[in-house]
This record gives structure tokens, sequence and C-alpha cells, in this order.
């Protein structure tokens, strides 16, 4: 073994003065290095000549020029006093090397006349630098980062683990830990029972002392108290080795107890601990993983899981703990964990399990589970035949999913029969959400807009930590009627709480939680999705970007398909059709696992409309027939159906086939009576169409534009602008087309720039979530002090060297941005966010 970094300069500094007399003490653990230390002191002292006594000097006998002992620690009280005197007599050059046993007072007195001389040299593990170093001595060559991470775990940074990992070529790092394994366990062999006894019991967990090592070892506490010392004083139950290290350790000294002790111990270890009332929740999970199996146990571990601020992963990780330890119904517990935490392979096959339980609430249960992992996993329709088979269930909760199941497939009568049978249970602020989420989407079949969001917008007042998997989120649920409804400052409010506030664990993701919640990609694609639309193609691909390279594993592939598809979006309207072909065929792929529903019309539009960019309209045919039929099953909804019909319309347009346009365009029109959303996109068809046909009226593009505008379609309106500038046969229209798209593209700019400066810190876990304060570009802000001073559009118009028309678009696009329902409105909330004096009057 090489001599660690921190005795290269004590050692150095003997050897330059060998004949000087020297006092130094080395301390430090098991495979420290402290042997390797006193080696190179005795090599040192050699070379130069100075006899070398290994140890101390017998009762008349000379101690000569040097006097060097290792293992000081198994000295007896007599040898140590004789050390000391030999120290403080500065008559030769002594060195020793010893555990830091605090207890054992000879030695203390030792350390101390020599600390008196010159500091004490204590040993350690060795830092990621230093086992770098020591690795490229042993190799050769420069080790990988991943060899370094592989050794810190496997060797926990001592040097004596790191030479045996070592010792043979190749790094597998299996191969690594089983060679440093083999050496730590060789190395606890030369301690004595007791000593091993006592690492077997700290190494479960830091907080165990004396007391406790005495209750499990039936032992005196002084006895206890010398054996803890002793063993702590090996540096091997430290408390900066990491988890996984400390794990090692803890099964090298069981292998070197036996297995009969060490279940002996550990079953009298919790045995006191339980009827101390001390148990922690550490080594609780530790015993139970380590197989022991007790009710108290099991109990103890659940009532652990249960508590409200034990996160996902956590949770199920004591559930499974509770269920090893012999705990009776907690699978369904343990299940609801996974999937929240986002295991939904083994979550799902747990469910699956349970589905014939004798229980009725673990079947319950079970239909939940199971049915929320088909959801995730694009399997909607196998949650509806889940909820059918359940039937209709009094709680809230459960009946909710069975709404959106049954809706999301067009399966109307299992949506209207979910919820059934006399209400159980107290009416919790969690059921009553429920209640109105499924409301809500019960009533967006024939209810007007407003009103379906009144409801929906009532599900949204609990955290949704107190939320049951399901589905959907409530908040993904609001956000995709807001979507489909053309309503994008709800949607932005609705998805901004959730990914930045206080709307559960997908908002603390984002702000730094440790746990990541089930719903979060799905929140941001969201968000993505409504970026994309607006033409901040920029901020949606970092949204995509981030969702598709996060270190979580595989996507669920209702995720992965709202991912890939808004990123055939973004690089649809891009024009880059490179990406776009690779996105496109991305989405496909996972497209054909899926079985789609109204909930996925969006995406499954955008690949409609790239499809026949690509010629390939063909292999989308039978998804756009799938959830044309849900829609027609639901009775055409215009809140649901509106999106598809419009993706229908640009689908007809790019295909250059005007036939094919018509019907949808037809069913534009005739939702239009009741979806001013509707009636928008059925304009802004047909002005299209003019527009292609080199028919342009500059009102009409110019009315239709900003109808798109305000409806969250930024992009399509600076789309119809430019084409409008393009197909114009006149030079003046064409111009005042072209500055109409500049002007959109300006409001485009502005916002990325907004989102690009606004900062991402999350709030504090129970803090109130109010609103984020609305960005104004530059000109907006001009175009807003001049209003709240009463200026008339031309006025502020000629004073910014813009036209009035100009001006009435910047006034649009922020009361749209602050989500003022009229005009008094905005010019209220303008005077609070710009803090201006109110004005005289009200120009128009």
């Amino acid at each position: 073994m090489r001599v660690p970094p921190a005795a290269r300069a004590a050692v150095a500094s003997l050897a330059a003065a060998p004949t000087e007399p020297v006092v130094m003490a080395v301390t430090g653990g098991i495979g420290t290095g402290k042997s390797a230390t006193l080696a190179a002191v005795r090599a040192a002292l050699a070379a130069a000549g100075v006899p070398v006594t290994p140890r101390p000097p017998r009762p008349g006998e000379e101690p000569g020029q040097a006097v060097v002992v290792d293992d000081a620690h198994l000295l007896d009280d007599d040898a140590l006093q004789q050390m000391t005197a030999l120290v403080l007599d500065r008559t030769c050059t002594v060195v020793v090397a010893a555990e830091p046993l605090a207890h054992r007072p000879a030695l203390r007195t030792l350390v101390t006349a020599v600390q008196r001389e010159s500091p004490v040299l204590a040993l350690s593990a060795l830092t990621a630098a230093e086992i770098a170093d020591a690795a490229a001595t042993i190799l050769g060559t420069e080790p990988s980062p991943e060899l370094i991470r592989t050794l810190t775990t496997a060797t926990g940074g001592l040097p004596l683990l790191i030479t045996a990992a070592l010792s043979e070529p190749g790094t597998d790092p299996v191969a690594l830990a089983r060679r440093a394994e083999h050496a730590l366990t060789e190395r606890l062999r030369w301690c004595n029972d007791a000593v091993l006894d006592a690492v077997v019991v700290l190494s479960l967990s830091g907080e165990l002392g004396a007391a406790d090592l005495a209750a499990a070892m039936r032992i005196e506490v002084p006895d206890a108290v010398a054996l803890v010392d002793r063993a702590r004083a090996s540096g091997l139950p430290g408390p900066s080795f990491p988890d996984t290290f400390l794990q090692r350790v803890h099964h090298c000294a069981a292998h070197s107890v036996g297995a009969a002790r060490h279940r002996q111990l550990e079953t009298t270890l919790l045995t006191t601990q339980l009827d101390s009332a001390s148990l922690s929740a550490e080594l609780a999970l530790q015993l139970a993983e380590h197989g022991l199996q007790d009710a108290r146990l099991a109990r103890t571990l659940t009532d652990l899981a249960g508590r409200p601020d034990t996160t996902p992963t956590r949770a199920a990780r004591l559930f499974r703990a509770a269920r090893s330890a012999g705990g009776a119904n907690v699978s369904a517990a343990l299940a609801d964990a996974l999937a929240t935490s986002g295991d939904l392979v083994t979550a799902g096959r747990l469910a699956e399990e349970l589905l014939g339980s004798d229980g009725r609430d673990e079947r319950v249960a079970a239909v939940r589970i199971g049915a929320a992992v088909a959801a995730h996993s694009g399997a909607m329709v196998q949650a509806a035949d889940l909820y059918r088979w359940l039937g209709p269930q009094p709680d809230p909760v459960v009946a909710a999913n069975g709404i959106l199941a049954g809706f999301a497939t067009g399966d109307l009568e299992l949506a209207r029969s979910a919820f059934g049978g006399p209400a159980q249970g107290p009416p919790t602020s969690a059921s009553r959400a429920a209640r109105c989420l499924g409301d809500g989407v019960l009533a967006s079949v024939d209810q007007p807009y407003l009103e379906v969001m009144s409801v929906l917008g009532r599900a949204l007042g609990v955290d949704a930590d107190r939320m049951p998997i399901g589905v959907d989120s409530a908040a993904a649920v609001a956000a995709l009627a807001a979507l489909h409804g053309g309503d994008p400052v709800r949607a932005r409010s609705v998805l901004a709480r959730a990914l930045h506030g206080g709307d559960g664990p997908a908002g603390h993701e984002l702000s730094g939680n440790a746990h990541s919640h089930v719903y979060s990609h799905r929140h941001r694609l969201l968000q993505g999705w409504l970026r994309m639309q607006d033409g901040q193609l920029r901020a949606a691909g970092t949204d995509a970007r981030t969702v598709l390279s996060a270190p979580d594993g595989r996507l669920p592939r209702r995720d992965a398909l709202w991912a890939h598809a808004l990123n055939t979006a973004i690089a649809r309207r891009a024009g880059d059709s490179g990406a776009l072909h690779t996105h496109w065929h991305a989405a496909m792929e996972v497209l054909v696992e899926c079985s789609v529903d109204v909930f996925s019309a969006l995406p499954v539009g955008e690949l409609w409309v790239a499809a026949v960019l690509l010629r390939r309209q063909d292999r989308v045919e039978h998804p756009v027939r799938e959830v044309f039929t849900a829609l027609e099953s639901l009775g055409n909804p215009a809140l649901w159906s509106v999106p598809l019909q419009w993706a229908g319309v640009h689908a007809g347009i790019l295909a250059n086939t005007p036939d094919a346009v018509a019907p949808y365009g037809q069913a534009l029109t005739a939702a239009a009576a009741e979806s001013t959303y509707a009636r928008a996109l059925a304009t802004a068809g047909r002005t299209w169409l003019r527009v292609l046909a080199q028919r342009v009226d500059t009102d009409d593009v110019t009315a239709a534009a900003r109808k798109l505008c305000q409806f969250g379609l930024t992009w399509e309106a600076t789309r119809l602008a430019s084409q409008a500038a393009l197909h114009s046969p006149d030079a003046r229209v064409s111009g005042a087309m072209l500055q109409l798209a500049r002007d959109l593209k300006h409001t485009i700019a502005a916002d990325e720039s907004a989102l690009s400066e606004r900062p991402s810190a999350g709030t504090r876990r129970g803090e109130v979530v109010r609103p984020a304060t609305p960005t104004l570009s530059d000109r907006e802000r001009e175009v807003a002090e001049l209003l709240l001073l009463g200026r008339p559009y031309r006025d502020i118009g000629s004073q910014l060297l813009i036209s009035a028309k100009t001006v009435e678009h910047h006034v649009a696009r922020i009361r749209r941005r602050l989500g003022a329902e009229s005009r008094s409105e905005m010019l209220s909330m303008l005077r609070a966010l710009l803090d201006t004096a109110p004005a005289g009057s009200d120009p128009t």
C-alpha cells in the first residue's frame, strides 16, 4: 500500500533529518494507511543508518536511536506508559501508530504527550482527487470518472480497499466491489468477536450508542462503552462514509460473525428498540430489509409511510419493507406509492395481482391504480375497461377517474354511471375536488365553456399531494380544456401553478424538492404545447427537451407521444424538414402502441397535419378516425372537437384539396353557434382559403389574425398574414400584411425574451401561490403608459411612429396577456402594474 497523501510530508520531513530525535503519532482506522506510513518511516531511518526498534524497550533495555511501534493500541498500559516516558525524555526518535481509542487513558496520555511536540497525523478516507491519484499510480493510466465513482462507492476511499480492488486487471464495477468486499472481510477477521458484534450493530445506524449496544448484546453499559469506542476507532461505522459503503461494512461484518449470530443480534436489537419506543425510521428499514419479520415492526413502517411529509419514493420503500416484515393489507398502499413515485411497471404488476383480492377496498384501489398506469402508458381503453368491470362507486375519487376514462374513450354511459351508491366517508376537500373534476368533465359535453371551467376550477383548490393517483391530474384536465377552448390565459395560469407553485409535487419537482411526481412531465409538456401554439418555439423546444432528457428512465407512452408530437409541431412551424421527418417518425413509433382518446386530440391532430406535409396520410388515418369516433360518441362537444376540426382544415389546405376542407369547415361553422373559438377558427379557415385563391382582403385578414392571437394561435396568425402578403397581387396590401406579420413576430419575440428572464425558483411547500406578474415588452409598456394618460390610438401611434392599427394590436395583446375580461378591467390592472394614476378618459 502506498503512503497516504496526508502522511507524505511528515515522512519526507523525518527523512530529511533522520538523526535528530523526533516524536510523531499516526492515528486512523482500519485500512487508512498507518502501517504503510510506518513502513516508510522505517525505510527512511534504515537508509540513513539509524537502527530501529519495532517495540517498546523492555525494563533495563536501552531504547536505541529510534522506536517505531505499529498498532500501539494493542499494547498494555505498562508499555504505553513506557512509550510516554520516552516521548517526554526526547532522547530518541519515537513514532507510534494506533487506532484513536477515546476511552483508553494510557493511550490518550501517550498521544497527548506527542501532540505537545508536534501535531498528530490523523489518517482517514481519501478524497475523490486522492482516489484518482492512487488509481492512476496503480493502473499506470488516468482513471475515468466512472471508475472513480465506482471506487468511492465500493471502498469508501480506504487505501487498503482501493489497492485490493485494483489488484487484478479489469475495471468491471462488480469485480471491483467483490475484491474490495473480500479484502474488508479478511481484515475484519482480525477483530475479536465482541468488536465484530459491535460493528454489526453500529453499522446499522449512526444513531445507535452504547446503551443500544448493551441491550442488543445483553452486556453491561461500561463494557458496551469500551466496545463502541473500539468499533468506532476502527473507522468503519463512521458517518462520513456513503450509505452504500456502510451497508457493505455491515454485510462483511455479518459474514464474519455468521448468519445465526447476525440474526440474533438484530432480533434482540429490534425487540429492545421497540420496547423503549426508540426505533428510528432508518433502523426499521434496515432491519426489515434484512429479513426480520415482526408485526410491531410492520406497523411502525406503515405508520411512517403514511405521514404527510413522506415522499412517494420513500413511502414505496417503507411499504415494501412493511410487507417484507409481515405487514398485512399494505399491498395496495405499496402499489399506490410505486405509481406515484413513477415506477409504473411494478405498480401495474402489483395492481393486477390485487384485482383478484377478496377485499373490496383492495379491488377498488387496484382498479384505480391499474387504470392510472394504463392511462400513463397510453392505454386509456384498458383504463375504461377496468372501471366498466368495477361498476359505479360511491367514492368520489374513484368515480371521478371512472368518468375521465369513460369520457376520454367516448363511453358516455360509463362516464355518467361511474358515480353511484350511498356516499361513504366524510366530505373532505379531496373528495369535493374529485367530484368537481368529474362534474366538470361531464358538463363539457353540452355546457358553455365558462361554466365548464368554473366547475373544473373548483377541482384545483386541493394540494395534489392529497389526491391519490388517477388517470390524469386535475391541473392537466383543466389545462387541456382551456387549450381546447382557446383560452391561453387560463391554461397558462393553471400550468404555472402546477409547475412553479403549490399544486402538488409537480411544482416541487421544479422547485428543487427531492422527489419527482408522476404528472410533472405531463404538466411541462402541456406548457410547451401552449407556448408552441403561441409561436414561442424556442421555449417550447426547451420544455420538450427537458422531458425527453429527464434522468428517470423511459417515459410513459402518453408523455412520449406528447413530447415527440410537440417536437414535430415545432419543426413544422420552424420550417425544418429534416427535424420534422425525424420527430414525426419517432412520434408514430409511439402512436402505434397507444390507444388514442379524446384527451390526445391535440397531438394526433398535429401528427395528421405533419403527415400531409410528408405525404404519409395513410399512417394517421386510423388514429384520426378513432378520435373522431370517440368525439361522435360524445355528441361532438364543441369544447373538445374544435381543435381536431381545425387540424382537418389545415390538412386539407396543405394537401391542396378544397373538397377535403369542406366537412371540417362546416363542422366549425356548426359549432360557432355555441363557441366563439369555433367561430374564430371558421372565419380564419374561410379567410385562409380566400388568401390561397389570391383574394386578399386586408380587413378580413387582419381581423382573422387578431382573433387567432386572442385565442393563443399566434403562430397561425403570423402564418396567415405572411401568406396574405405572399398571395396578394397588390403591393400596398402585401406591404400591410407584411407589417402585420412583423408586428406579430415582434410580440412573440418579446414573450420569449420575458420567459428567458423570468426566475424559475419555485415556492416553498405550503406557501400561498399567487399568479405571476405579467411581463410587458418595452413597446407594450410604452403603449400602456400613453393609454393610461387618456391618449387616443392615433396620437399614441404618432408619438411612437407606428400606425393606429398597430397600437390597437398592441392593446389587444396587452389585454390578452393580463387575462382581462373587459377593457375597464385591463386599464385597472395596468394601473396596478405600472403604478400610474387613473386617467381622465377611456379612448376607443
